[in-house]
């Protein structure tokens, strides 16, 4: 065993000494690293599943030698085509308050056609077992659910908050998807982020992804959350360090991640452990974050908090909770179920904003920094009413699946900003058109 191995094993293998006062923050930290190593984790197994197709020869090479009576359906390189035809926009131009990343327009196109590549790497996984399997997302595959809901605009708003579609006392009916972070479906009870989408219709004014693509929806406005205030990556770049990790081969990516996070990124290497280890028992009962910035007007810089302030209560007994492979859909359907609450009963968030005060580059541009100067302000905008529902039918469950969200589904006043979220709009549009071409389902 070499010398470098040996190093990384004892780091590994830290003996456990509880939560006691003598463990630094290093020492915690590598626990943590060596057990999500051991079990999985949420930014891991998303990442190393969008590597995944360009290990298999997806987007290089010739066409598959195939064997006789082989499914061609069932063999990845047999979609290289579909994969060619998808042409994502190219990025708006820069707010002021952002910086571009060299090289990063070139990357973004690279990783969007990954994002396209796992979705087809996936499908073909998923019909080696069922015939009738469909194409999931490449990220936040499983959903608990799709739920209508209604977001309400406080009458009381303060007058410079009052812009965009948060305009005093406007109300929009809402779709709202709950979700786990993983790309591909398993259990509830692993170790996974968890996400909430929010899609407000019929908004009165055009969005920007109906300038950059033909045919897309103009009056709907969409929000993307998880249950994590920060991203433990700052920004594209580090994104596509940590993709190429986890390329490598097992013991190799261990090593190689250590390194990536220590010593320079040891406070990402806790947002990676926080985001990965937190448990939740139901998903009307966790606040929800944007992660990266957005703009609000013309001169303001914010983050979306959505926080639960009621939520029905769940009439089953506390022994069935948090059991099974789908107890989060189990507890959503259960608090939510018309028959076991009165008919005035319903789940409601607060839907907030963090306006950042004097925002720099490195504000926006870093999403792994916490705001939390003096003059940080947050504002309540509106609440978001999920009533009473049922939603667990197959014909609901596929239209569920059927729902698209991109951060650029939105009016100019609030406009997504980072380097980050300037990759998802090509990643996310790629992603979608190969899973509804690969479904044979419509543009949405």
């Amino acid at each position: 065993m070499s010398i470098a191995r040996i190093r990384t094993t004892r780091f590994l293998w830290l003996p456990h000494r509880g939560r006691g006062a003598q463990d630094t923050i290093v020492v915690r930290v590598l626990r943590a690293l060596a057990r999500m190593s051991r079990f999985g984790t949420w930014g891991a197994s998303i990442l190393s599943g969008i590597a995944a197709p360009v290990r298999q020869g997806l987007t290089i090479g010739s066409a598959p030698a195939l064997h006789d009576g082989q499914d061609l359906t069932c063999v990845p390189a047999y979609y290289r085509q579909l994969l060619d035809s998808v042409d994502p926009p190219d990025r708006p131009p820069l707010a002021a308050v952002e910086r571009e990343l060299p090289g990063e327009a070139s990357a973004i196109k690279t990783v969007a056609r990954i994002a396209g590549a796992t979705v087809i790497s996936e499908y073909c996984n998923v019909r080696k077992d069922h015939s009738d399997g469909k194409a999931q997302r490449d990220q936040h595959a499983k959903p608990h659910g799709c739920v209508c809901a209604r977001l309400t605009v406080h009458d009381n708003l303060p007058p410079e908050m009052d812009l965009g579609i948060f305009q005093r006392g406007r109300s929009y009916d809402a779709i709202v998807r709950f979700s786990n972070a993983f790309g591909a479906s398993r259990s509830d009870r692993k170790f996974d982020g968890r996400g909430m989408a929010v899609k407000l219709l019929d908004i009165g004014a055009p969005n920007i992804l109906s300038e950059l693509v033909p045919n897309y929806p103009r009056a709907e406005q969409h929000f993307l959350l998880t249950n994590y205030p920060v991203f433990f990556c700052r920004n594209f770049d580090d994104y596509a360090k940590f993709m190429q990790i986890l390329d490598l081969p097992k013991i190799r990516r261990v090593v190689r991640l250590l390194f990536f996070f220590l010593p320079r990124r040891l406070p990402q290497a806790w947002i990676f452990a926080r985001t990965a280890a937190k448990r939740i028992r139901s998903p009307l009962r966790q606040t929800y974050h944007s992660m990266t910035p957005y703009s609000y007007g013309d001169d303001k810089v914010v983050r979306y908090i959505l926080s639960p302030t009621h939520t029905p209560r769940d009439p089953r007994s506390s022994v069935s909770l948090m059991r099974g492979d789908n107890f989060l859909r189990d507890t959503l359907e259960a608090e939510l179920d018309p028959a076991q609450h009165g008919d005035a009963d319903k789940a409601v968030f607060d839907f907030a904003v963090q306006v950042r005060s004097a925002a720099t580059p490195s504000d926006v541009e870093d999403a792994s920094r916490r705001w939390k100067r003096r003059r940080d302000k947050t504002f309540s905008l509106a609440k978001l009413e999920i009533p009473l529902q049922r939603f667990g039918a197959p014909n609901e469950l596929c239209a569920c699946e059927t729902q698209a969200f991109n951060p650029w589904s939105c009016i100019p006043q609030h406009r997504p900003l980072g380097s980050l979220n300037r990759m998802r709009l090509g990643v996310y549009l790629t992603s979608m058109h190969v899973r509804n071409l690969l479904n044979n389902v419509p543009f949405r």
